[in-house]
């Protein structure tokens, strides 16, 4: 299955089996199992060279969380088809993912589909697959189904960056509601889009524990649609503003951006499945 899927030369063909033999006698997994997540790896694009590391995140994935090492594997390949991420930093984004996961009140399949259907806009609006996932966790954690959640959150991207770009009365009142004037909020968007956006929810949340009228913010912006302001209004309601002890959005973001840079979680997670006696046998 892998030569099929996999290019190389012999020789370079034979170094990969060797490579995911090893893993074989490492992790609990058959080598079979590996195979199979690396001949997945290969039909979507996976390199040769990065088929190895990729399928071990794959495996890692698989004992760690409730994502199957082939949905992972599907899964984190399509975003980051979609995010241009480069093939040698999915253990980054596996680290991320379980660090978000272990973290908030979502699971890590809950976060990947949800990440999948942000993925487009977000990029397109400049943000890193951390603020994505970031987002994903925090809809995810106040109950927003991914279906529902990624349409309303990637069309308040979009109408948050096409009122940076064309100025006037949504510009001013999205920069209102943040505690920004619009030249400041301009700037904050054009450098960190996910923090702005995480200023306007706070803006809104700082609102509802005022007793002001959201609705008529929102309305304003064009942000109608039942959905949409169903997903702004939950994530607002879990804003320090909004009188809670912790800014969800903000601390989701912070956590998914350290945990990237870190690269730590996901192995350290893995560490203590393979540590258990059933592991070992196995």
């Amino acid at each position: 299955g892998v030569l099929k899927t996999v290019d190389g030369t012999p020789a370079q063909l034979a170094a990969l089996e060797t490579e995911l033999r090893s893993l074989a006698k490492s992790m609990p997994a058959t080598h079979e199992e590996i195979a199979a997540v690396a001949e997945a790896a290969g039909q979507l694009g996976v390199q040769r060279e990065n088929v190895a590391a990729f399928t071990k995140t794959m495996i890692q994935l698989g004992e760690t969380t409730n994502l199957s090492a082939d949905l992972a594997a599907t899964s984190l390949a399509q975003f980051m088809n979609i995010m241009g991420t480069s093939q040698s930093q999915v253990g980054r984004l596996g680290a991320a993912l379980v660090a978000l996961g272990n973290d908030g009140a979502s699971t890590e399949a809950d976060i990947m589909s949800m990440s999948m259907r942000i993925a487009a806009a977000g990029k397109q609006v400049g943000m890193s697959e951390a603020d994505v996932m970031g987002f994903a966790n925090a809809l995810a954690s106040v109950g927003v189904e991914a279906e529902v959640g990624g349409t309303a959150i990637s069309m308040s991207f979009k109408q948050i960056d096409s009122a940076v770009r064309q100025g006037g009365a949504s510009l001013d009142l999205i920069a209102k509601t943040s505690g920004k004037t619009s030249a400041e909020f301009v700037k904050a968007w054009k450098t960190d889009a996910a923090s702005a956006t995480a200023d306007f929810v706070g803006g809104l949340g700082k609102m509802q524990s005022k007793g002001e009228d959201v609705n008529k913010v929102l309305d304003d912006l064009g942000m109608t649609g039942i959905r949409q302001s169903d997903s702004l209004l939950r994530l607002a309601s879990a804003t320090a503003e909004a009188g809670n002890s912790q800014d969800l959005l903000r601390e989701s973001l912070k956590l998914g951006a350290e945990a990237y840079a870190e690269n730590t979680a996901l192995t350290d997670e893995y560490a203590k499945r393979a540590e258990t006696a059933a592991s070992q046998a196995k």
